[in-house]
């Protein structure tokens, strides 16, 4: 975590006269290092065999490229100003972590960096990262949850790409053949929310409303997660397929998510999932339904009003596969 880094950062004395460098983990199949200049800014340099492109320079962050002494390039990050430290730290640990257990070879990992980069400058060009709320942490725990389910009925690679819903997609989930809309809810609720006519919309292909009730649990319990843990639970699952693996980390970038300590909280458990096929007799506004000009129309959808749709969470894939 950031933190780690934080403190080594802290105890790295600067020098007046020039910029000191010290190698951050020498277990680590790239080399970065952790640095600061005669102002004692923060610097992150990666050394690469590989010429890396020019990059344009991000919010509060300088970015420069150059060849050493021994043949090989050198990729500088400087933060600018100490106003965006705290971002800073966690960019750069992102780089260093995400980039640990790749898998691939150290002549072919400087572009995963640079692409991980190019996912922060998006995140960062929205402002500074903030933290994501306890709902909108509930929110990705259940697509989370949902996607590990998927993994065995379309497999990992198209599951990770159905995962549209931090594209902001009317689902959270899409295939060619069906799409899911994933709710999460706290024990006892009788209703979610439905956040647009579109939503709930079957013209282009069968949808399933997915319902997870999470409960507060003690971190502990053997079957509590928090969203750090759900995480790298997927993670861990696409270790070996990189491509795959790649387009999720870019997903998680795009929902707002970056690996915080505070996201080991709050620990949640399930307690049950509820799936409901959505068809024309589904409770539900659709855009048919609204007057010209009406349009982003959300409601709240109670549970009880849709229970002769529902279907068993262990046969809604083979349904699919009629």
């Amino acid at each position: 975590m950031a933190n780690k880094l934080d403190t080594r950062w802290d105890i790295l004395k600067a020098d007046p006269l020039c910029a000191v460098f010290q190698l951050y983990d020498a277990d680590h199949t790239l080399d970065f290092y952790i640095g600061k200049d005669t102002d004692n800014q923060r610097l992150l340099l990666l050394v690469t065999p590989e010429e890396p492109p020019t990059i344009r320079d991000m919010r509060a962050i300088s970015i420069r490229t150059f060849k050493r002494d021994d043949g090989k390039w050198s990729l500088l990050l400087t933060l600018v100003g100490k106003s965006l430290m705290p971002m800073f730290s966690m960019l750069c640990d992102d780089l260093i972590e995400a980039s640990r257990n790749t898998g691939l070879p150290a002549d072919k990992s400087l572009s995963f960096v640079l692409k991980r980069l190019s996912n922060w400058r998006r995140l960062l060009e929205r402002g500074s990262p903030d933290l994501l709320s306890e709902n909108e942490i509930r929110g990705i725990c259940g697509e989370l949850l949902f996607l590990l389910r998927l993994f065995e009925h379309l497999g990992k690679s198209d599951a990770v790409k159905a995962w549209v819903g931090p594209q902001k997609a009317d689902q959270d989930f899409q295939s060619p053949d069906s799409a899911w809309e994933v709710k999460t809810i706290r024990p006892g609720a009788h209703a979610v929310t439905i956040s647009s006519e579109s939503q709930l919309q079957t013209t282009v292909r069968p949808i399933y409303l997915v319902v997870f009730e999470l409960a507060d649990s003690m971190a502990d319990s053997g079957d509590a997660f928090t969203l750090n843990t759900l995480v790298d639970k997927v993670r861990t699952s696409l270790a070996e397929d990189h491509d795959t693996s790649e387009l999720f980390e870019e997903s998680l970038i795009t929902a707002g998510y970056v690996s915080r300590s505070e996201y080991d909280a709050p620990s949640l458990v399930e307690w049950s999932l509820a799936i409901f096929s959505v068809n024309t007799c589904f409770p539900r506004i659709t855009c048919e339904m609204l007057a010209p000009g009406i349009s982003h129309v959300c409601y709240d959808l109670l549970l009880s009003a849709c229970d002769s749709f529902r279907i068993a969470p262990d046969t809604f894939a083979k349904m699919e596969d009629q």
